[in-house]
């Protein structure tokens, strides 16, 4: 069993407590603007002083599971959460990556509707759905800016159906890899390394493709010159203009 830490540490000032993000783009913004923060600090103030923060230091840990009895929301502090489901016969289907800044498990008629398990070491803070509703109540810009934050989530899986239906297997796997290069928790500018803790059976069941094929994309991403893999984990892309360039569905001619 993995070890979960439950704590707000008692040597911790708020003012020394991790950020609670709500984090969304602009709907009239460039989406490879920044992400920001959608809430104000009155406003984390308000949800840390019922917060209880997690650490969870393996990756594979449940959080939930589809069709429990929902009582808590989460908001991703570090780390990254997998949210999925199965099907009748069985087979994973991988939803979404919860990043830093994501919230994740709203009740839908009082049950979690998937299940959420750490990819990685992952932190978050837990709210109490109950006293997270009554905080709504009494702080209608907190309800609106959560609504801002929903209608991104609708927006992103709108953007996903997209992708899923209209790119092939290379544009598919190229925006994946653009939407973790706008996260500084994950990309480094500096060196054009992205650190990637996902397996290629996380990707596969994503991207809805098999195992094999992720490996076979990289490779072929890989002899273009468009992704250098370092390690199974870390990815150096040179040219990220040269990576919008495939989604978009330009050519680039293959390095000698």
């Amino acid at each position: 069993m993995t070890r979960l830490n439950e704590s707000v540490p008692a040597s911790l000032t708020k003012a020394r407590l991790p950020e609670i993000r709500a984090r969304s783009f602009d709907c009239e913004r460039d989406q490879l603007s920044p992400i920001e923060n959608l809430l104000s600090r009155k406003q984390q103030s308000k949800l840390q002083a019922i917060a209880t923060i997690l650490d969870y230091q393996r990756g594979n840990s449940t959080i939930f599971s589809e069709s429990e009895d929902a009582h808590f929301v989460y908001s991703v502090i570090s780390g990254i959460v997998r949210i999925s489901r199965h099907s009748e016969g069985g087979r994973r289907q991988v939803l979404a990556f919860m990043l830093p800044g994501d919230l994740f498990g709203l009740p839908d008629a009082g049950i979690y509707a998937n299940t959420a398990e750490t990819v990685c070491p992952a932190s978050l803070y837990r709210v109490p759905w109950r006293q997270l509703r009554e905080t709504m109540l009494s702080e209608p810009e907190l309800q609106l800016n959560l609504l801002i934050r929903l209608a991104f989530d609708l927006r992103q899986a709108q953007r996903r159906i997209m992708i899923l239906g209209q790119q092939n297997t290379l544009q598919k796997l190229a925006s994946f890899l653009l939407d973790f290069v706008q996260y500084t928790d994950f990309y480094d500018v500096r060196n054009h390394r992205l650190t990637l803790p996902l397996t290629r059976f996380d990707l596969g069941d994503y991207l809805g493709i098999a195992p094999e094929t992720v490996a076979r994309a990289f490779a072929k991403l890989e002899l273009a010159g468009l992704v250098r893999r370092n390690s199974p984990r870390h990815i150096e892309i040179p040219d990220v203009a040269a990576l919008r360039q495939v989604v978009a569905g330009g050519r680039r001619q293959q390095r000698p």
